[in-house]
């Protein structure tokens, strides 16, 4: 008998929406408290070792620091319960993310003027509270994937994916709104950083009030590891599979690619196109309407036809995004909107691999398999959002050229290139690596 066997179909169903709930105000609250909120508070620092760098430390470090997620089956097993450790972190981390806005509120002049140290303590704070969050994240995820039927997974996530969407792209926009009112009426430059505290303490609220609708959710029974060779075997199981090394070799890859070119668009959309918060806000919502609209197709499509040829489809669409960021300039800034359009295909690859780990990973032990899979991904993505970041702020002044051709370009704009061929090159991984696999 598997685990979802003891749960009685009423309680299953009762759960799946909880779950959605969840999603639902997590990603409101998100939205509220994006990366793009702390990138412009930290722009109102005037951090002193440059711009690309202070900016990619915050996109990386929650990345980094995500390694120790690996402890999240061993943390399960000293609390003894998915559940428990899924609402403890869920409270706990934006908790933990509080202190970052009432420090800046209590000691504003003060952070300025120590700005070096304030970068640092940011980024503790940041990293630490993505930390709690990891550890519930996995625990989520794991036990909620004891309440899905194989028939219905891909529904439910595109389900599930819809309602994190239809919390986060309001967030985003509400938080850009009240931005560009206050930015409208005239605030000082020195004052700006006041502005982004209200959406932050909104936010932290309803990434809090998001563990309320997995209280009445029942745990469910999971294999329990008790000696320490028994733990290390379980830890290293997801590497001996071939399939799910070839999944966590894809993954990689599309992260690698999307880390390098995170500072240098942060950079070009304030410094070269001009965009306020407001708008870099409504570019992330414009996709995740996008996402939010089409997730019900997707999930349909993913679980009808060959879910290589549908994420294949969706990673070509996400390739082609950076190359309008290459073609804008001030004047034309409005050409990324049609990046954000394609990104919204995004939806199609992130349901698929989101279906894939829960197919792959063994039922009722999925939490080292889950792990491990975001723990290689996120290193990925952290370790080449600092090169990324190291280089913009080395080279970002240079101007790439190729005389015989007549080509050239700056760093930031050479970064779309070989941003988009990197994700064109996935295409590739995907169809002759990534899922030679048997995909359930």
């Amino acid at each position: 008998m598997n685990a979802r066997s003891e749960i009685p179909v009423w309680r299953r169903r009762q759960g799946r929406k909880g779950f959605c709930r969840n999603a639902f105000l997590w990603g409101f609250g998100n939205g509220l408290v994006s990366t793009s909120l702390v990138i412009y508070i930290i722009r109102s620092l005037n951090p002193p070792a440059g711009i690309g760098l202070a900016i990619t430390w915050i996109i990386a470090a929650p990345r980094l620091i995500g390694i120790l997620r690996i402890l999240t089956p061993v943390l399960i097993d000293w609390v003894g319960s998915r559940r428990r450790v899924c609402l403890i972190g869920s409270i706990l981390s934006p908790l933990i993310l509080l202190t970052l806005p009432l420090f800046l509120l209590l000691g504003f002049d003060w952070a300025r003027l120590h700005s070096g140290f304030t970068m640092v303590l940011i980024g503790v704070i940041w990293g630490l509270y993505h930390l709690i969050e990891y550890f519930s994240t996995v625990s989520l995820w794991s036990w909620m994937g004891d309440y899905v039927p194989d028939r219905i997974r891909v529904r439910f996530l595109a389900r599930r994916e819809r309602s994190m969407i239809a919390g986060q792209f309001p967030g985003m926009l509400a938080a850009g709104l009240y931005t560009w009112a206050r930015l409208a009426f005239g605030v000082l430059p020195e004052d700006r950083w006041q502005i982004y505290l209200l959406p932050a303490f909104c936010g932290i609220f309803s990434l809090i009030a998001a563990a309320f609708p997995l209280w009445n959710i029942a745990d469910v029974p999971w294999k329990r590891i008790s000696g320490l060779k028994e733990r290390i075997l379980d830890l290293i199981a997801p590497l001996r599979s071939k399939s799910f090394r070839a999944l966590i070799l894809f993954g990689a890859w599309i992260q690698i690619a999307n880390g390098l070119t995170q500072g240098p668009q942060s950079v070009f959309q304030m410094n070269v196109l001009g965009i306020t918060m407001l708008t870099a806000l409504a570019l992330q919502s414009w996709t995740r309407i996008g996402q939010m609209l089409f997730a019900g197709s997707a999930g349909r499509l993913l679980a009808r036809f060959d879910q290589k040829k549908i994420m294949g489809i969706s990673l070509f669409l996400t390739a082609a995004g950076p190359l309008f960021y290459f073609i804008a300039d001030r004047n034309s800034w409005y050409l990324v909107f049609a990046s954000a359009t394609l990104w919204i295909a995004w939806i199609g690859i992130n349901i698929g691999m989101n279906n894939l780990i829960l197919s792959l990973a063994p039922e009722g032990d999925r939490s080292s398999w889950i792990a491990v899979y975001f723990i290689t991904a996120t290193l990925a993505f952290g370790i080449s959002v600092l090169i990324g970041g190291w280089i913009l702020d080395h080279f970002g002044k240079e101007i790439l050229s190729v005389p015989r051709i007549g080509f050239s370009c700056d760093y930031c704009r050479f970064s779309f290139l070989y941003g988009s061929l990197l994700r064109f090159l996935g295409i590739f991984f995907l169809w002759r690596i990534a899922f030679n696999v048997n995909s359930k």
